[in-house]
């Protein structure tokens, strides 16, 4: 997928049925896939509204329940979306999706902070991995299904590379930053094995971010006209270079804290909203290319 030079086989040799099928499955893969995107970030800002109130930050009360009000419906769209495509998510999996959000809320006022936080991240990994697999159903082009798979072709996709795999992982590392460092940020203090962690998620934001910026500057130039929302990541690199210097220096670095825990979690929201809005740009060209796919089928006659 996108790229501009489709390879077509003819309608006689993929029946159309199958290629309807098909069409139609990638078209329930990439739903699921921009649904899933946004519920991710929504968890990930539970996590950190929650590891603020647990601090004893009673301005983020609020910023709870709509966040979590928020999650359970996006947690429920998308169960009724899988059902139209149930074998895209094996029962299990939506199983344990569901049961990690109610380990997730269940007595979460009494929870440890360490606790809040792993609850939390395990069920954020959950879905970024069912993510993973779902794109992994559009390594093949609709054009070559009935052709060998390929491995490895997510690697030769730089779309779906970077909607799949590199800035999910970015925008979780951010989003773990904002969350410890909000809860230093209220109870002003970093204990040694918070700053450890926030230290390596620095130095991790730091070396992927430059990737990035690589990985876009490389990318066709016509890609990047269609992907607008990748401009806008470099344009917010000066905003992330002060939230991760208020993050070494204020949180970590200070024997104290000095920051404005409410200041910081909107900054890190801010810049962690454009990465998302990234991916979900990423997932429109996708979509893009695959009505190109079969626009191209249709008129190889």
């Amino acid at each position: 997928m996108t790229n501009p030079e489709i390879t077509i086989e003819t309608p006689s040799k993929i029946p159309m049925d199958l290629v309807v099928h098909g069409y139609r499955e990638r078209q329930c893969v990439l739903t699921l896939m921009r649904q899933l995107n946004r519920l991710v970030s929504a968890v990930q800002k539970h996590r950190g509204v929650s590891l603020a109130r647990l601090a004893g930050d009673g301005l983020f009360v609020d910023d709870v329940s709509q966040v979590q009000a928020q999650v359970n419906q996006r947690l429920e769209v998308w169960r009724l979306s899988v059902e139209q495509f149930d074998h895209l998510v094996p029962l299990r999996d939506q199983q344990n999706i569901q049961h990690g959000w109610h380990t997730v809320c269940n007595n979460w006022e009494e929870d440890a902070l360490l606790e809040n936080f792993e609850y939390h991240s395990f069920l954020i990994d959950q879905l970024l991995q069912l993510n993973g697999g779902l794109g992994r159903k559009l390594e093949t082009s609709l054009l070559l299904m009935n052709q060998p798979p390929i491995d490895d072709t997510a690697d030769d996709d730089p779309v779906l590379y970077l909607v799949c795999r590199r800035l999910p992982e970015l925008v979780e590392d951010l989003a773990r930053i904002r969350g410890l460092a909000t809860h230093a940020a209220v109870v002003g203090e970093c204990h040694e094995d918070h700053q450890k962690k926030l230290l390596y998620w620095l130095q991790c934001v730091e070396r992927k971010n430059r990737e990035l910026i690589s990985n876009i500057e490389n990318l066709d130039s016509k890609i990047q006209k269609q992907w607008r929302a990748l401009s806008e990541l470099k344009n917010y690199e000066l905003k992330l270079a002060f939230f991760l210097n208020t993050v070494n220096k204020d949180i970590i670095r200070a024997r104290s804290s000095k920051a404005d825990a409410r200041q910081l979690f909107t900054l890190g929201s801010e810049i962690i909203d454009v990465y998302v809005d990234g991916v979900d740009g990423g997932i429109s060209l996708l979509q893009t290319d695959l009505e190109a796919e079969l626009e191209a089928w249709l008129i190889s006659v």
